[in-house]
């Protein structure tokens, strides 16, 4: 909640730190409730989480609908993050030079398998989609910015097993909660556990039970146990899902994993990355994206 001197617009009083402009500072402190949300959130409910008088909270919104930063439903009237701050997320993520590399891997990934891949990272909304390079097929129609479940998606069920259990809690309590009141069944707490691990066992995760109605991996790029930069997922075309394909799409994709986490400094054992095979999958790796790079320069593409 905001405190009542910032609602009445006086300014704060805090030692050490500089008086700042106040409605930006409110305004700010709406647009990360909405944020923390994770879906859309009425006037009203918004207007209690702030402690806004709901005549004041909307000359707030009036003005981020604006610029974009936030978006009202026309048939519902509730509030959700913007196209502005979709692109503001981006960029910041863009800027962020692991993601960077992750994106190019992605790019070299599906030209060298075929397959649909997407780049997911974590934020307060789920696994949200931050690349996605369209391969042989795509079942279904996926957009950058979009998050996804936690349980109900197989991108989702990677990060739940490998970030603590306090980033995830929120989410988890709510996507149950959706549950029992729809009259659906949800996974107990001992079958979540025993799927979480199962998951950390793996290299990579391979299920057909996603969202997609295909079949997927989803490999996690870790930055140390319990702290994954980023998952990436493959999505296999049609007729390409047998043993032969899969292991071919596994090698890929663990040379990525081995690249990336070898490039942000996670402790990769020595004789995982020592082996020929997977030096020789890191240099095919590699080569792709140099031909990516080079074809990049000569379009004058950036």
């Amino acid at each position: 909640m905001i405190s009542s001197a910032v609602a009445r617009g006086r300014p704060k009083r805090n030692s050490g730190q500089p008086v700042g402009i106040q409605t930006v500072e409110t305004a700010l402190d709406v647009l990360g409730i909405i944020t923390q949300e994770g879906s859309a959130i009425g006037l009203s409910e918004l207007s209690r989480r702030t402690g806004l008088i709901p005549s004041k909270l909307h000359r707030y919104l009036v003005t981020l609908v604006r610029y974009g930063v936030v978006k009202q439903s026309i048939s519902s009237g509730m509030y959700d993050l913007g196209p502005t701050a979709l692109r503001i997320g981006l960029a910041a993520l863009n800027r962020h030079d692991a993601i960077g590399s992750a994106q190019e891997v992605v790019s070299a990934l599906a030209a060298n398998t075929g397959c649909s891949v997407g780049l997911y990272v974590w934020t307060e909304l789920g696994p949200t989609l931050v690349r996605l390079e369209i391969g042989a097929y795509l079942p279904t129609v996926l957009r950058v910015g979009t998050a996804l479940p936690l349980i109900h998606s197989a991108t989702g069920r990677v990060f739940l097993a490998h970030l603590p259990a306090s980033e995830t809690a929120r989410l988890l309590r709510k996507e149950r909660a959706d549950a029992k009141a729809d009259g659906l069944d949800f996974p107990t707490v001992q079958e979540i556990a025993e799927m979480s691990q199962a998951i950390r066992n793996s290299e990579i995760y391979w299920t057909r039970d996603a969202i997609i109605p295909a079949t997927v991996a989803v490999v996690p790029i870790l930055r140390k146990a319990g702290d994954p930069l980023c998952s990436i997922v493959a999505i296999l075309p049609r007729g390409r899902s047998g043993d032969s394909q899969k292991a071919r799409i596994a090698e890929q994709l663990q040379a990525a994993r081995d690249l990336l986490q070898k490039e942000i400094g996670f402790d990769i054992a020595d004789d995982e990355l020592a082996s020929p095979a997977a030096q020789r999958r890191v240099r095919e790796l590699q080569g792709r994206l140099e031909g990516l790079a080079q074809v990049r320069q000569e379009s004058g593409k950036p």
